[in-house]
């Protein structure tokens, strides 16, 4: 990490797609969801674009709004170490 930005890795990636996909599937805007997460509109779309890293409370909170499990971010991503 080089002046407090860490570099957005493939799983940054893919957690991004799958926020946007499961938002667009349920018909949410990205307003709809920063409002329940008490973010900025453009805060999500940083998120959803793999702009910057969803920070794991935020992460929890969508998988609680989005009705979705959290292993429902990382289901094709293998466990470090596992």
């Amino acid at each position: 990490m080089q002046g407090g930005v860490a570099k957005l890795t493939p799983v940054d990636r893919h957690v991004a797609r799958r926020i946007k996909g499961k938002r667009l599937a349920l018909g949410l805007s990205e307003d709809e969801v920063a409002t329940v997460l008490g973010i900025e509109r453009d805060r999500m779309e940083e998120y959803e674009r793999a702009r910057v890293r969803v920070p794991a409370e935020q992460l929890l909170r969508l998988s609680e709004f989005l009705g979705v499990p959290i292993s429902y971010f990382f289901p094709s991503v293998p466990c470090p170490g596992g």
